[in-house]
């Protein structure tokens, strides 16, 4: 290209660094911005965060982090997708008190934090443990957020953004109950789960959210908060699996609910009988036959074994 006499710009240096970071040219890359450099022809903030995000993708967020602070030096201020980029790389090598300190100095230098940035940063810091802290991030996402865009949230459907360009705020919930749930806090659990409920239409995810719920009441011996979940799924169109009528018996069973786990176990013999292969009714119904021995065992015998 300089053979015949032309200089590459920006954007060719951009191309071609973008290029290399795909194919894994990590040193390469480094030296054409090098070059750069050399030229005259001053990164700009997308190059420069190319770099950052390329560097973080590879594990290498000591050397990116340094790279960040060179582009300052000379002029060029990180974006927002600069620190996201940042803060991900920090967040992916465990390093989540560096991601919340780069947090702090975005709002610092004027630089406001979007949607992206506060799910990424919720994601590590449920990944590490750090529930509260993520909560507190999506109470402060939502201030910033929630009011000016909440007529499109009905229209988000999982990732995707609608025409409107409405913010995606179901996968940060769905993340935060999930974590939640594992963590044994369902009381937190179920305000979340309550907060989004009646935002969006019944999904697949938002689906499971329940499923997740349901067994993790039940579990809880918490049986009457689960039917309450099962009913409101189904409510809003929801078909439930034969697993969440287990999940369902399982709690009534933890409970000493056995008449009422028979009386489900029937319901379910009666509804699946026409579509479930054989050998599974037969399994069921055998099931329900030992309930009902265990039930009227005599007492004696049950405290004997």
């Amino acid at each position: 290209m300089s053979e015949r006499g032309y200089s590459p710009n920006a954007y060719t240096y951009s191309s071609l660094i973008d290029r290399l970071f795909k194919d894994k040219r990590l040193d390469l890359a480094l030296k054409v911005l090098s070059k750069m450099l050399e030229n005259s022809c001053a990164p700009n903030v997308v190059i420069y965060t190319e770099m950052i995000d390329g560097l973080c993708k590879v594990g290498k967020t000591d050397e990116a982090y340094k790279l960040m602070l060179m582009m300052e030096e000379k002029g060029c201020y990180p974006n927002v997708v600069t620190y996201t980029a940042m803060i991900d790389g920090f967040g992916n090598v465990g390093k989540v008190e560096k991601c919340l300190e780069l947090l702090r100095e975005m709002g610092s230098k004027g630089c406001a934090p979007n949607f992206v940035t506060y799910r990424v940063l919720i994601n590590h810091c449920c990944a590490t443990g750090l529930l509260d802290e993520a909560h507190n991030l999506l109470d402060e996402m939502k201030q910033t957020y929630w009011p000016r865009h909440i007529s499109g949230y009905r229209k988000v459907i999982e990732d995707e953004i609608s025409e409107n360009d409405s913010i995606p705020i179901v996968p940060v919930y769905r993340i935060l109950i999930d974590c939640f749930t594992k963590a044994g806090k369902l009381e937190s659990a179920l305000e979340l789960h309550e907060e989004i409920r009646s935002s969006f239409p019944l999904t697949a995810a938002s689906k499971n959210m329940y499923i997740s719920l349901i067994e993790s009441l039940s579990r809880a011996s918490k049986v009457d908060k689960a039917f309450e979940l099962y009913t409101d799924m189904i409510r809003r169109g929801g078909v439930a699996e034969l697993s969440t009528f287990v999940l369902l018996i399982k709690g009534l069973i933890n409970i000493n609910k056995w008449e009422e786990a028979l009386q489900l176990s029937d319901s379910i013999c009666q509804m699946v009988s026409l579509s479930l292969s054989l050998s599974t009714f037969s399994l069921l119904k055998h099931w329900k036959t030992l309930w009902k021995q265990t039930i009227f065992l005599p007492n004696e015998v049950l405290s004997s074994q």
